[in-house]
Formats: structure tokens, C-alpha cells, sequence
């Protein structure tokens, strides 16, 4: 084992008219959407996560991934994990890794025969959902809808089942999606790709955390290029007023500080 890599495993138990699924019997949409859901658990809403130094191996065990990834990544998903099974509260892991969970939930319930588990580097379980399991949100109602303008650069944008826009936020450099419409990105004459832009946009917001999630496009907002004359004179007339019985600024400033 490497020692720049963690060892996380995952299974995923069911029966196919009546005996155990194997790597013999699992049928390839079955094995490439357990593949997928693995990676997604793995690297979580993680920025920057790169599974590219990964390594993956496929047991039977019913169908079992054996993954070895980064020591940081692999500690802050068994974390999250581990979170799920002592609390069942959805809210407190990563909203990526959440989904997966509710998915797999789902399937459980259509299917009874249907078990998955995770293990650690240590052949631990440390967290299994079956059709008894009761994960739930407990925040949910902490999440209220809000109209925001975001500021940011545009790293992607387009989709052909899911058109978003992918943005990089101004103000903290975190990358979040913006669900948006076909007709909304065809309407925008001028490419936005890698430009600063402001987005008005409709989410839902957490009253706590303030994250946000479902965040939908309203619009573009159109960026200015011309300086209103006008009201800088404006602006410019009520400094030299305010100013006006001032005439050394410095030590006006230095006597409000205590230092004349």
C-alpha cells in the first residue's frame, strides 16, 4: 500500500433472481453507476478534487470497489461518513455526498435485497444504508429562498442536458454551479467565457451557514461602460462642502486618531 494513499471500500450486495450478485452477474449499467456514485462520494463538493492519482480495483464481496486515494480526501469523506452514521442527519455532510446517500436510499426501497456499505483502511464499516435506513434532513427547514447578486468569473458554461454556467466566485474564489436555461445562454451576444461577470440569480440559502444551494440564472447583469458625469459632479460638490471649513485634511485626520 502506498503510503501517500488511503485505502476506502465500497459494496454494494444484491440478489439477481435469487442468488448473490457477483462480478459474474452484474450487468454493466448496474457496475458503471456504482462506479460513478463512488467517485461522487469520494470527492464530495471537495474544491479542486482530483482523482487522477487514484487507484481502483473490483471485487467480489457482492461487487466490491476497493479504492486508494489521497490521505486528505479519504479522511474528509470517512469523516463525512462517519458523521451520517452517528447523527442520520443529512444536512451535516457534504450536499454531493448527500445525494448519493438519498439515492441509494431509494434504491434500497425499490429493491429490499439491496445493501450498500463503505469501509475503512482498517476493514471497518463505517457506514451501511439499508432499506431500514433513516437518514433524513433535520435542516431542512433552515433553507430559505433568496434573489442574490453574484460576482465572479465564468470558467464554464453550456451543457447539453443541464445547461449552467460554472463561477468563480469574486469574493471567497469558491467555484459554484448556476443552473440556467438553453434560451438564457443563446441570448447573451457576447461570450462570458473567462470574463468577470455579475449574475442575478434565484437560490435557496442556509439561515445559518449561508451556503447556498438550487441556484438558478435570472439574468445577466448587463456591465456598465460608461461613467455617469453627472453624478460624480454631484458627489464631487458634497465632499468640497463637507470639506469646506477643513483646510489641512491630514491634521484634521490625525486629530480625530489622538495624534494632533
Amino acid at each position: 500500500m502506498s503510503a501517500e494513499l488511503t485505502k476506502l471500500e465500497f459494496y454494494l450486495a444484491d440478489e439477481i433472481s435469487g442468488a448473490p450478485l457477483t462480478l459474474e452477474t452484474v450487468d454493466l449499467p448496474t457496475l458503471r453507476g456504482f462506479l460513478a456514485d463512488v467517485e461522487t462520494l469520494i470527492k464530495g463538493d471537495v474544491s479542486g478534487a482530483n482523482l487522477s492519482d487514484s487507484r481502483v480495483r473490483i471485487e467480489n464481496g457482492s461487487v466490491k470497489i476497493v479504492t486508494m486515494v489521497g490521505y486528505l480526501l479519504a479522511m474528509n469523506a470517512q469523516e463525512d461518513f462517519q458523521r451520517l452514521e452517528r447523527t442520520g442527519n443529512l444536512d451535516e455532510i457534504q450536499p454531493k455526498r448527500a445525494e448519493i446517500i438519498e439515492k441509494w436510499i431509494s434504491k434500497t426501497h425499490r429493491a429490499p435485497s439491496r445493501t450498500y456499505s463503505i469501509g475503512n483502511d482498517a476493514n471497518q464499516s463505517i457506514l451501511k444504508v439499508t432499506q431500514s435506513t433513516q437518514f433524513v434532513h433535520r435542516n431542512e427547514n433552515s433553507w430559505v429562498q433568496v434573489e442574490k447578486f453574484l460576482f465572479g468569473k465564468v470558467v464554464d458554461a453550456g451543457g447539453k442536458q443541464n445547461p449552467n454556467v460554472h463561477l468563480v466566485l469574486a469574493d471567497s474564489g469558491k467555484s459554484i454551479r448556476v443552473n440556467a436555461t438553453e434560451d438564457q445562454l443563446f441570448a447573451e451576444r457576447e461570450n462570458q467565457l473567462y470574463k468577470e461577470v455579475t449574475l442575478r440569480v434565484l437560490a435557496e440559502q442556509h439561515l445559518e451557514t449561508r451556503e447556498l444551494r438550487n441556484i438558478q440564472l435570472l439574468a445577466f447583469v448587463p456591465q456598465s461602460m460608461t461613467v455617469d458625469e453627472s453624478g460624480l459632479e454631484t458627489l464631487w460638490k458634497k465632499g468640497r462642502e463637507a470639506w469646506r471649513d477643513i483646510t489641512t485634511p491630514g491634521a484634521w485626520v490625525d486629530a480625530l486618531r489622538g495624534n494632533a
